[in-house]
């Protein structure tokens, strides 16, 4: 089955300059709990608004980033920082705002990965992993420059996970020949859809269990048990030889 080459998803601007400016003021609350000087702040402010499309456009060779051809980004995560650096108080505030956009946009953020990829002729498997990455980029990015472990891969509320379903659906809509825009409304829905459904949930993503070491535990118990019951039985046999040795 061919790829089929698409247009990318075009946002109008107000959409753009919301989920920047939340983006940035969100990383630069993180920067800002973290103790970091202005430089830090103002750099996990950019990549938290900006840095799953620097990512997703490395990767496709897709020409100069979109934030450095659109300087608008810039300011918007230079505010954000300079209010999250001075005003930190006010942005905590905000910040069920933040989560509420963050919410909506999900799937907005698959969408402009996968349709990019997919516009580039990439296959379906690489459509899936840009629209992962452009959704999860900047925080993963933001948590390895402040020492910590990715919350992407870390257990807790369902959103990597989201992306990843979301990447799932709307590749497989595009690729069974569904129109663009129907594919594109549904992702968006289910993506919002579940992630407030982790939220009011509190759905968390597990950690590791071991298969292999709760049957080897079992097999251990087992042998166990069938040893100390050829134990018992031997005694009980014991004894009654004894006591008929007796009589």
């Amino acid at each position: 089955m061919s790829t089929p080459v698409i247009d990318v998803i075009a946002f109008p601007a107000a959409i753009t300059i919301t989920t920047v400016t939340f983006g940035g003021l969100s990383g630069a609350l993180h920067a800002t709990k973290r103790g970091l000087d202005p430089i830090g702040v103002f750099t996990i402010s950019l990549l938290c608004a900006v840095g799953g499309g620097i990512i997703r456009d490395v990767l496709l060779q897709a020409g100069v980033p979109t934030f450095l051809v659109n300087p608008q980004y810039l300011g918007l995560a230079a505010v954000a920082a300079v209010i999250g650096f001075f005003l930190s108080g006010l942005v905590r505030l905000v910040v069920p705002l933040i989560t509420v956009v963050d919410t909506l946009l999900i799937g907005s953020w698959v969408l402009l990965g996968s349709e990019k990829a997919l516009a580039y002729h990439l296959g379906f498997s690489a459509a899936i992993l840009m629209g992962v990455i452009t959704a999860n980029g900047g925080g993963l990015v933001r948590d390895l420059l402040c020492g910590e472990v990715p919350s992407m891969v870390k257990p807790g509320e369902w959103y990597g996970l989201i992306a990843i379903i979301a990447a799932f659906i709307f590749v497989g809509m595009v690729g069974v020949g569904l129109p663009i825009g129907v594919a594109e409304i549904t992702t968006m829905v289910v993506a919002a859809a579940l992630r407030i459904a982790a939220i009011r949930g509190r759905w968390h993503t597990p950690t590791a269990y071991d298969l292999w070491g709760n049957l080897e535990a079992r097999m251990t118990a087992g042998v166990e048990e069938s040893l100390r019951k050829r134990d018992e039985t031997l005694r009980k046999n014991t004894q009654r030889f004894s006591d008929a040795s007796r009589d």
